[in-house]
This record gives C-alpha cells, structure tokens and sequence, in this order.
C-alpha cells in the first residue's frame, strides 16, 4: 500500500510531486475525512482480504502531522485494512519536522523505515534548494531515527545547480559516516510545471559523472547497487519499492497517489479539494486508469526489471506474455552494446555501464 500525504511546510522548486502547504489545521482533519471514507471503500474489495505486506506514507511530508493527527491516521489504517502481517512499513520524513515525540509514536506503532529527504548535507545545496531545513537539521534527524533503531534511508540529489564533485563525494561520505542502511541518489530533473521548469537555473553541471562517482564510493563503503537510483547494506533493500520494480498489487490512496491492481494501473485526482469534494459526493476519486496490452506489459516488465540488478528472466517473460511478445522485447534490445547489458542463458541485467545509460536504453523499449 502507498499512502499518500500531500502537505508540507513550502512547495520546493524542482518539486514535480503533488502537495500543498499547510495554511491551517483544518485542511488536514478534511484530508483524515475524506481519507477514511476511500481507506472504507477499499476495506470491502476483494483484493483488502488478502494482507498488506508493505506500506510506504510518501508525500508531501508525512512527518508535518502532528502526533494527534498521526494517531487519526493510524485508526484509519488498522481499522479498514489487514497490517498483521507488514514485513516493512516506511515514513517519508523532513529533517526539519523529525522530533522525538513522532519518532516514538511510529516505533510504537508498525513503522520499522523511514526515508529521510536529506538532498544534500552543503549549505549552500541547501539554500539553492529552497530546502526548509539546514545541513545540521540533517544529521541529526538521522541520529535520532538510528537511536530509536529505525532502518534508516537518506535521499541525495546531484547534478544541482554549481554543484562539484569535491561537494558530491562530502554529500555521499557524510551519508555513510552517518551509519544510514539505504542511500537513494537521484538526479535532478526539471519537471514541466514546476519553477525550474519553467525557468530553469544555470550552472546545472552534467550528471554522469555524479552518478558514476557514487556507484564507485558507495560499493566501496559496503552499499551495493540494487536498483537505478538505490544502495544498500546488505539485506536492506527497500521491499516496497521492489514491489514497483516486480509490477506487484500496490493500493494508493490518497489524493495524487498511484496504484496498480491486477494488471490496471490507476491515479488518485491531485487536488486536495476535488479528492475531498468528490468523497463527500460518493464518486470516485480515480483521475485515470489503464490496462497494457500484453506487448506494453511485456516492454514495461523488461524495463522495471531492468532497473535492478537481478535484471529480467527470459523464461518467465516468455510464460508471462507469449514467445511472440517476448521476441519482439528481446529484437528491441539486440543493439544495445555489450558492455551495457550482460546476456545470460536465462537473464538478462545491465551492467554497471549500463545503468548509467539507463534512460537511453529505455527508449529502445518504449512503443
């Protein structure tokens, strides 16, 4: 299950994801609403028999509820939803909302991860960023979610306005000093409809050799690469996100969030006041869905497997799509050198070389 949350304390530049910021308590008592009448209606599916295995609350920033609003947000769960058997439960969190008293209430609760959007640990990222916390705001966010023994993750962003290698590499040694389990690196992309997307900054160094040095570094430091943008400690990945990756049954709710149900991939609305308005009114707060034919199933399987490093199984996509479909997966990726993607007699996964061309490889596949 994916949960969305859409507030924060201010919308970041570079920030493509749906939310708003707080202006008063009461938007969020009509978000916990409106959120218990969607959690009912998923309560009496078929699919709400079978247990959560994963639940991950992503935002906006989750950890701006307060503890009150936490504990509404708890009932919800446990009341229309099977959580016995959770194998992993993440919170997004904001070095600057982390605090003691959220941080024991999630221990006494389900939450076992949180994912930490540190971005950078200079303070001069940091106020390029627009990002509401300091360098120092960081640290010790982390300091006390490992205190509370959380599994704990840190986002990093690179490729950011004047950023340099020398300050990329303190970003990703501080993270490891830290004593963080998960390191999530990500480019930074200018998403149409967000500021810099509309005006996008200057000096945006090119991000390859970002990337690259963290491949590098990071393995050294005992953190390997199990997805695009992932590292981690042996034994740490993040579950929910392979789940993505597998094309497994994920329910979102909340308003801009994203699920995929026995092959049909949906969207929640992203408004706050639409998802609350259309709740009241009994409809449904579904902006789209689609079902892939079986040749853009088979396409987007290849590509999400590809994202990590056990890669696809040839056998299996056959069985999954038909041998027609399959070809035409594998005749896409025949040019593809070498070096890049590593043939096996069952397997196919890319190599290191390869995940640092990643996207070029993904417009082989795409339709």
């Amino acid at each position: 299950m994916y949960l969305h949350v859409p507030f924060c304390v201010r919308k970041c530049p570079y920030c493509a994801f749906y939310s708003v910021p707080i202006k008063n308590r009461d938007v969020v008592r009509e978000y916990l609403d409106a959120l218990e009448v969607e959690a009912l209606k998923w309560s009496k599916s078929r699919l709400c028999q079978y247990p959560i295995r994963t639940l991950y609350i992503g935002g906006g920033t989750p950890s701006i509820l307060s503890v009150h609003e936490w504990e509404r947000l708890k009932d919800i769960l446990d009341q229309n939803f099977n959580l016995a058997l959770l194998e992993e439960a993440t919170v997004e969190a904001n070095p600057g909302s982390i605090n003691k008293e959220l941080l024991n209430f999630w221990k006494g609760w389900r939450i076992t991860r949180i994912s930490i959007g540190c971005q950078s640990f200079d303070k001069g990222d940091l106020t390029i960023l627009a990002r509401p916390h300091s360098e120092v705001d960081a640290t010790r966010a982390i300091e006390l979610a490992l205190e509370r023994d959380f599994y704990v993750s840190c986002d990093l962003l690179f490729g950011l306005p004047g950023q340099t290698l020398r300050k990329w590499h303190k970003n990703l040694q501080t993270a490891v000093k830290s004593g963080v389990h998960h390191i999530s690196c990500y480019e930074l992309t200018l998403e149409e409809g967000t500021p810099w997307g509309d005006v996008p900054p200057k000096n945006i160094p090119q991000g390859y050799p970002f990337y690259r040095w963290a491949q590098y570094y990071l393995e050294k430091k005992g953190f390997e690469q199990y997805e695009i943008a992932s590292f981690a400690r042996s034994g740490l990945e993040c579950k929910h996100n392979l789940g993505y990756w597998y094309r497994r049954n994920c329910i979102g709710i909340g308003p801009g969030a994203w699920g995929f149900v026995s092959g049909r991939r949906y969207k929640n609305v992203s408004s706050l006041k639409m998802y609350v308005s259309r709740l009241k009114e009994g409809r449904s707060v579904k902006q789209w869905s689609e079902r892939l034919s079986d040749l853009s199933a088979a396409l987007e399987v290849t590509m999400l497997g590809l994202r990590t490093r056990w890669g696809i199984d040839v056998m299996e996509l056959e069985e999954m799509f038909g041998e027609k479909n399959a070809k035409e997966v594998f005749s896409r990726l025949e040019n593809i050198p070498k070096h890049l993607i590593k043939r096996m007699p069952r397997k196919l996964t890319l190599t290191r070389q390869g995940m640092r061309v990643g996207n070029a490889i993904w417009q082989e596949l795409i339709l």
